[in-house]
């Protein structure tokens, strides 16, 4: 599933589509164009909804409704094309049509799923753009943490149980081999109180890592966090670069905006009247950012090869 805000683009679908439109509503009388999207977390708690294009949301957190159900429902709302927000509402879509054209945005659990897998490679109606996970980029967190302390045995994870991403994010931690060899304690916090009292929790607990989860809680309070995980002094990684510029060990994120271009460009000419099977856009690589004087206080030794892929902040 894409984490919380890495579909903002949902909203900016109608102002990036504009220049892909002009051309078709020249020939052909003016209608606004339907864009449905699926997905299982409700990205934002609002959505804004442009004159430009109509967009018909549905989340399967918030409707309560399977995935199966909700895609039918936008089937039959007359939509122009579909939007699938990772591998499960993909394949939803995909076993419900093959003439309707449909923008899928799958993680790293497409290949996990064989049946979206020889969908991708045999349906013509569907563009499959690739962008990362919080699930995915939370494992990849957790383990580049497991590098950076070798001897990282407890990892306390902090997250929004109000932020559907991140409860799909705690799930497939819980069922990683990480949790076989790492204790994981788990720091459900809604506020900033109940964030300061899960760092004394954790400082109670010696905890030897935290892994703080993508949320705007989080990102809101980001100096905040970062002063915590500083006094407490453990390794943290983060899903953001603020944290690292705030004095954070490590983020590894998303490009949210590369998505947000990608897949507005792409609507835009499958709605211009382009076919989606010959439209294709380059797999989306998650950042990394390194705050290398907060390593050197940790008493961390950075591997070359992580700190030849990442951006590094803090150099003394």
């Amino acid at each position: 599933m894409i984490g919380r805000r890495a579909f903002l683009g949902a909203a900016a679908l109608g102002v990036l589509a504009l220049p892909r439109l002009g051309e078709a509503r020249l020939r052909a009388p003016f209608r606004v164009p339907r864009v449905g999207v699926l997905g299982e977390a409700d990205p934002l708690p609002w959505i804004v909804r442009p004159a430009a294009v109509d967009i018909e949301c549905r989340w399967a957190d918030v409707e309560g409704r399977p995935l199966a159900d909700l895609a039918a429902q936008l089937l039959a709302a007359d939509v122009d094309l579909l939007v699938a927000l990772g591998a499960a509402p993909a394949r939803a879509v995909c076993e419900r049509t093959t003439r309707l054209p449909i923008v899928a945005i799958a993680d790293g659990d497409l290949g996990e799923d064989s049946v979206v897998a020889d969908l991708a490679r045999s349906v013509g109606n569907v563009t499959w753009l690739t962008a990362p996970s919080e699930a995915g980029l939370a494992l990849q967190r957790a383990a580049t943490l497991g590098r950076l302390v070798p001897t990282l045995r407890r990892l306390a994870v902090l997250f929004n149980p109000d932020n559907g991403t991140n409860l799909l994010a705690m799930a497939r931690l819980s069922a990683s081999a990480l949790a076989a060899a790492v204790d994981l304690r788990r720091c459900p916090t809604r506020t900033i109180e109940e964030i300061e009292r899960a760092f004394l929790a954790l400082t109670r607990d010696r905890a030897d890592g935290v892994l703080v989860l993508s949320d705007t809680l989080f990102s809101v309070h980001a100096a905040q966090v970062a002063a915590l995980t500083d006094a407490a002094g453990v390794a943290a990684a983060y899903g953001a670069r603020v944290f690292v510029e705030k004095g954070g060990l490590l983020a590894i994120y998303g490009d949210t905006s590369d998505t947000i271009r990608r897949t507005a460009a792409i609507a835009g000419r499958i709605l211009a009247g382009q076919r989606p099977a010959s439209l294709s856009a380059p797999t989306a690589r998650p950042r990394t950012a390194v705050n290398v004087a907060t390593a050197m206080r940790l008493g961390m030794r950075v591997p070359a090869t992580l700190l030849a892929d990442a951006e590094t902040l803090g150099t003394v």
